[in-house]
């Protein structure tokens, strides 16, 4: 039996607008566990991370340099996507946690 270790799903500076930034892959189950997020730019107006149909974390009106931190206990399923969505200045996020494979 393999031990679950974590796992980063998305690291990175994102500018504003909707984009999927990570489909777990086929025969796997991931579990989003932690959420850092780092304002630049100008700052944002919205941010939002999305399983399919409904938001992990959603946060408005963000200062210029601010930082956010979620953790929780969130499952995605494989071919499942995880969606970011933002509106204003751009985002340095990582989002982290386990990928386990799906039992037979």
């Amino acid at each position: 039996m393999a031990l679950p270790y974590s796992v980063r799903f998305v690291a990175g500076q994102f500018s504003a607008g909707s984009q999927v930034v990570y489909t777990v892959p086929a025969g796997y189950r991931a579990i989003v566990s932690d959420i850092c997020l780092s304002i630049t730019g100008s700052g944002l107006s919205t941010f939002q991370l999305w399983l399919p149909g409904s938001p992990i974390l959603q946060l408005v009106n963000l200062p210029v340099n601010g930082f956010d931190h979620w953790a929780g206990h969130q499952v995605v399923m494989a071919g499942e996507t995880l969606e970011l969505i933002t509106s204003g200045g751009p985002c340095l996020i990582s989002v982290s946690g386990y990928l386990l494979v799906e039992g037979t």
